[in-house]
């Protein structure tokens, strides 16, 4: 795990100067789900998503929020990951009529007071206009990281009409890998035991995460940005709701994958993770991922953006029906 004590502090010292910058607790997800229920749609419009990229910032773990009243944003101060020497401030999907004067402002005063520099991630193109006219920039000299400037901004959310990717899958010619395996699910579930279900979530997630990332497929990826620590608040601190789906794979009752999706509205869900051990099974991403999409019970699927084009391009050929790009901005370079 990062050390994150000298972020935390300086995150508590700039909360104490501003009364709007309070840690979050469980008890704000009311209050970021009426935010986004006003909102255009986007991956990050979750709880899952907010507070994933938190885990260690704050009382709670979940990282602080700005909030006046009338805008929104969670925010933390974190290690630029490349750099772990240099602190950033970041704000993470920001919401409100005024809230991007709000960061304007702050993060002039962070710049100017504690030498911190600001990455406002997950906005939309008019928000990163806005900005940019404030002397903000894109990420390209202030990268998140060399290999993925603006993290899984970096390439466009994929969107999927589930419908019309069922019936794709059904025309496809036979010679097609992705139609043949979808062919093959019911042989596949029987040859190799396959079940899903939600019992032991936490512990059972846990387990696979930690498997996955201290794999020596994953130790010898120079492109893997993660670590299991980055799923640590969706496994621990993302509690069961009516809205929220959370499912391990077994294959001969041992965990081998898990997955989180998040009904957003009446329209969109989202995945928010899809880990598997890769040295167990090979066909199993796409197993669970057609899985996933057959069994949905939203007409879209959105399965966010990617941070390199190796997941970017696994993801298209599930013939996503829109493409949105958000942005990441700073105001370093």
């Amino acid at each position: 795990m990062k050390n994150l004590s000298a972020a935390n502090k300086l995150m508590i010292k700039i909360a104490e100067t501003n009364k709007h910058l309070t840690p979050v607790t469980p008890d704000d997800l009311p209050l970021f789900q009426k935010f986004f229920q006003k909102e255009p749609h986007t991956y990050g419009n979750s709880w899952t998503y907010v507070t994933q990229g938190v885990y260690g910032i704050g009382p709670q773990k979940l990282g602080y929020k700005y909030y006046d009243g009338k805008n929104l944003s969670m925010v933390c101060v974190y290690p630029k990951i490349e750099q772990p020497k240099i602190n950033v401030f970041y704000w993470i999907r920001p919401m409100g009529p005024n809230i991007l004067d709000k960061i304007l402002d702050i993060s002039k005063e962070n710049l100017s007071d504690y030498k911190l520099p600001t990455y406002v991630k997950k906005i939309f193109k008019n928000q990163f206009d806005y900005l940019k006219k404030g002397g903000f920039t894109d990420t390209k000299n202030f990268p998140w990281h060399t290999l993925s400037p603006s993290e899984d901004d970096s390439h466009a959310e994929q969107i999927y009409d589930v419908n019309k990717t069922m019936r794709q899958l059904s025309i496809r010619s036979n010679t097609s890998s992705l139609k043949r395996l979808y062919n093959k699910i019911p042989k596949i579930t029987e040859k190799y035991s396959i079940s899903i279900t939600d019992n032991n979530f936490q512990s059972k997630s846990w387990f696979v995460s930690r498997k996955f990332f201290h794999s020596e497929y994953i130790r010898s990826n120079k492109k893997n940005l993660s670590d299991e620590f980055d799923y640590y608040n969706m496994i621990f601190f993302n509690h069961r709701r009516k809205n929220l789906v959370r499912k391990i794979v077994l294959s001969n009752n041992l965990p081998v994958g898990f997955y989180v999706i998040e009904k957003q509205n009446e329209l969109y869900s989202s995945i928010y993770a899809l880990i598997t051990l890769r040295d167990k099974l090979k066909f199993l991403v796409d197993y669970i991922f057609l899985s996933i999409i057959q069994n949905n019970n939203t007409r879209f699927l959105n399965s966010g953006g990617s941070e390199d084009e190796g997941i970017h391009y696994f993801k298209q050929k599930y013939y996503p029906e829109q493409v949105q790009q958000m942005y990441w901005t700073t105001n370093y370079a």
